[in-house]
């Protein structure tokens, strides 16, 4: 009785070890994976965030930096009338009236402003004429939960300035250009605000690689897993390896048609000398877009070789399972012949009978094994 009481707890645990080993794994990332963002011009735009919107400001040129940052109203901000300082406001967080004050001081059309505080929409560009518009996707891996996250980019270029907005303020991927702008010899310092904006664009998509880099290490892992210990937590692996890779995707595909735009784009804000940098970063989101294809195909190649793999297994049970049923074949045939109700069968009353019809058995299923060897059935 007490064995029999400790059943159940015993069921449980093992259960629960097994439950650890494989779901219990992957449900946190599963439940972080919130719903994406999606573009939809009838949604209310940004009215406040509980993070409070944090102001840096950059002027610079060849000779000297002048740095400021707080979380001050945004009407403190104006065009310089000095055309040799490049101006640099970073508005970490939106808030809707902050953001419609500071463009209204830069002379913004309305339509930026809207598409700067509507989350959610693909990687683009627009032509103002007077301004340069660009918005593009930051990407973001979260470790603890080995998921993509993603961060709406906003650029506006205007003749000596550029305005970069950014929902969350706790992360982004532009401290290669605050580094950059301290150091008197760089090349940013010497250059105009278009410089600056393909420099923005060339440190988001240099980024991508990073996040590239981490997918194709957990790809490399899982095919190490399919090969060693296929099992259904694998194929769920696979299956959000492949969600991610579609995140990405959906993410940077835009963004090089984008890039292309300000590559070929005849606005005066772009000098002549500073194109051939644009075609320096299409080359770059090029590359990246293909190495996304490239791992979104492995991880459907992995997937199918995980199938193949069940396949093949089963394929073994069942084999073995059809050798050991058509061995035991000749044990049912004398078995059952014996156990005919005649009045005499052949060997019943012989006082060696029944070791004759177990030997008989053994017999011809040792023949038949030999025969299956030598055809090399299994």
């Amino acid at each position: 009785m007490p064995f029999i009481a400790l059943l159940p707890s015993y069921f449980i645990a093992m259960f629960r070890n097994a439950y650890n080993a494989t779901i219990g794994q992957l449900l946190p990332a599963i439940k972080k994976r919130e719903k994406q963002h999606t573009f939809n011009p009838k949604r209310t735009l940004i009215t406040g965030t509980d993070i409070p919107t944090v102001y840096s400001v950059f002027q610079y040129n060849e000779q000297s930096l002048v740095t400021d940052a707080g979380t001050g109203l945004p009407g403190r901000f104006h065009p310089q009338p000095d055309s040799s300082l490049v101006t640099w406001i970073n508005v970490d967080g939106l808030r809707k009236e902050e953001v419609e004050t500071l463009c209204a001081n830069f002379s913004i059309h309305s339509l930026l402003a809207e598409d700067i505080l509507s989350i959610g929409q693909r990687a683009k560009t627009d032509d103002m004429d007077t301004h340069l518009f660009a918005l593009m996707p930051m990407l973001y891996y979260n470790s603890e939960h080995e998921i993509v996250e993603t961060e709406q980019l906003s650029l506006v270029l205007g003749p000596n300035f550029l305005l970069s907005f950014q929902p969350d303020p706790r992360q982004d991927a532009l401290d290669s250009i605050r580094n950059k702008l301290k150091n008197e010899r760089s090349t940013l310092r010497k250059k105009n605000a278009d410089y600056l904006a393909y420099s923005f664009m060339d440190a988001v998509v240099d980024d991508y690689f990073s996040i590239l880099e981490l997918l194709s290490d957990r790809l490399e892992q899982l095919e190490d897993e399919v090969v060693q210990n296929s099992n259904n937590s694998v194929l769920l692996k696979i299956s959000l390896l492949r969600h991610e890779l579609m995140v990405v995707k959906r993410a940077i595909g835009p963004v090089r048609e984008m890039v292309n735009t300000f590559r070929h784009s005849e606005s005066p804000l772009i000098s002549a000398s500073n194109r051939k940098y644009f075609k320096d970063v299409y080359d770059h989101i090029s590359l990246a877009v293909e190495y996304t294809e490239n791992y979104r195909e492995m991880a459907i190649n992995l997937q199918d070789l995980y199938m193949n793999q069940v396949n093949t297994r089963m394929n073994e049970v069942m084999k073995l399972l059809t050798v050991v049923t058509t061995l035991l074949a000749p044990a049912t045939v004398i078995g059952s012949i014996f156990g005919m109700n005649f009045v005499r069968i052949p060997f019943s009353q012989h006082p060696y009978g029944f070791v004759i019809a177990v030997l008989a058995m053994l017999a011809l299923s040792i023949v038949m094994l030999l025969y299956f060897r030598k055809r090399r059935w299994f």
